[in-house]
């Protein structure tokens, strides 16, 4: 378990190296040797701990599902905190903060933010960071969408009958969809497509005028369903429809099941346009575009005409569903309808083998059936009725952990929005930064779903600097057990996961 963790870390300073090219391309800029210092710093303090760990002598022991669950678990967390460095040794948070806990703190959140692909922010002005911290801010978002377990079994493989572990427990949902027989294959082909399809993102942005570094960065929210922006107005202040459009096309792809990318190479379109999840995905995304862009033009502010609402909603509709999180418009000051739909979508999600978060479209269908299946067994107790997606019948055990899944997950946001309030009031009484209800349970929802901006004190222009330093390390817990959805972070809690029977 250590080598594997220990080769996984050494894995992530290698990717951090990649910032130094913006390091020597803004060599002459004021500060430059400092976010040097930083990044090889920080890459040395990766290489050192992965070589540690990974020299550990296995003596031929195995790798099964419990040691995986543990590499996946353990591993998010180390990824978190050491992709931390940067922030702390260039400099960039000190203006911000005073104390080392604070700082450090800070720095933890952008960080596990960025793995996570939530893309909640502390940076009040993004812009005046410097390009190498930038673009590893970016980074982080394109490694985490994919999986970066996900990218360790494609480039190494050497994890054995585990690797097949590693990667189901780190791929968001439940996958009905087999790739190849080879786990290692079929992680390469994974990458290998959502490279292909990044690619073509960076081409399009920049074939209308957007610069190959800003490209980059928003491709790598895009196509992670982040959200972090090199502007702190997001895509809105571009102003350009065109990049709003691109953007709003490769958002759609990003949440649609990357098995059924997979499926499409053999060339079987009509299995890909027949899957059950797919079609309800898109009609969600349709009937949330429509219901904002009536009630917008109904009962929104008096600047929306039509073409404007729906050029907004469209984008957040989508933004939101997806997890992404990029912002054309604050639909803060949208109507109340408006908004907690929005605060909905934040639970439904992308499709299963995406790189959205959320519940998960597949996991609302099953829900909504299982509901209908138990109200009607009141009536009919006696009549047989099986579960199924599509012809596909289901067994038992799909129908308890999508109901487990379901309970524990407005479970976690419900005590999570109580105890954050406690947290972060009981430690901002005498500065009065206290936060209301409806900033508590949107925060919870922004980042146990991996979406980033809520509503109120969290909204589209705000950001999460203003939390206390508790409630920062709460709210990074809630990113990595909302990436690995839930039950992989919570297996570490209970003792007997570490008994050696």
């Amino acid at each position: 378990m250590f080598k594997q963790l220990g080769i996984l870390i050494a894995l992530v300073g290698a990717c951090m190296s990649t910032s130094l090219i913006w390091v020597f391309i803004d060599r002459h800029e004021e500060g430059s040797g400092q976010i040097a210092y930083a990044f090889l710093l920080s890459i040395f303090v990766c290489v050192v701990i992965g070589l540690v760990l990974s020299f550990r002598k296995t003596d031929g022991k195995k790798m099964y599902r419990k040691e995986a669950v543990a590499v996946v678990s353990l591993g998010w967390f180390l990824c978190g905190f050491l992709g931390a460095l940067p922030y702390i040794f260039s400099g960039v948070l000190s203006p911000f903060y005073d104390h080392w806990f604070d700082l450090c703190g800070a720095a933890v959140f952008e960080s596990i933010s960025g793995f996570t692909t939530t893309g909640a922010s502390i940076f009040p002005a993004p812009e005046d960071l410097p390009r190498a911290i930038l673009f590893w801010r970016s980074l982080t978002h394109w490694l985490g969408g994919m999986g970066i377990v996900v990218l360790f079994v494609a480039i190494l493989g050497g994890a054995g009958a585990g690797a097949k572990h590693m990667v189901v427990s780190e791929v968001p949902g439940p996958t009905d969809e087999s790739l190849k027989p080879r786990v290692r294959s079929a992680a390469l082909l994974l990458w290998k497509i959502y490279i292909v399809i990044s690619a073509a993102e960076v081409l399009c942005l920049m074939f209308q005028g957007m610069n190959l570094f800003e490209s980059l960065c928003h491709t790598f929210g895009t196509m992670a369903t982040g959200g972090f922006s090199t502007l702190n107005g997001s895509i809105g202040q571009y102003n350009n429809i065109g990049f709003e459009i691109t953007i709003i096309v490769f958002m759609f792809l990003a949440g649609t099941s990357f098995n059924l990318y997979a499926i499409l190479l053999t060339g079987d379109w009509r299995k890909v346009l027949k899957n059950r999840e797919f079609q309800i995905y898109l009609l969600l995304l349709l009937g949330a575009i429509a219901l904002l862009t009536t009630d917008v033009v109904l009962n929104g502010p008096e600047d929306y005409g039509p073409g404007k609402a729906l050029r907004d909603c469209g984008f957040q509709a989508v933004s939101i569903m997806t997890t992404t999180g990029f912002c054309t418009a604050d639909f803060n000051a949208w109507p109340e309808f408006s908004r907690w739909l929005l605060f909905l979508l934040m639970f439904v999600g992308g499709c299963a083998g995406s790189t959205g978060g959320g519940i998960k479209v597949i996991r609302i269908i099953l829900f909504v059936k299982i509901i209908y299946m138990e109200i009607a067994g009141v009536f009919r107790p006696r009549a047989v009725r099986t579960l199924k997606i599509g012809d596909k019948v289901l067994d038992k055990n799909v129908r308890r952990n999508i109901t487990a899944y379901v309970g524990i997950v407005l479970m976690l946001f419900l005590i999570s929005t109580l105890f954050l309030l406690v947290l972060h009031n009981d430690s901002c009484v005498e500065n009065g930064k206290r936060i209301d209800l409806e900033t508590a349970f949107t925060s919870v929802a922004a980042t146990l779903n991996n979406i980033g901006p809520g509503l109120n004190a969290v909204g589209a222009t705000e950001n999460f600097a203003f939390f206390s330093t508790p409630a920062k390390l709460f709210l990074s817990f809630l990113m990595i057990l909302g990436r690995l959805e839930i039950m992989v972070v919570l297996c570490l809690f209970l003792p007997s996961f570490w008994r050696r029977e």
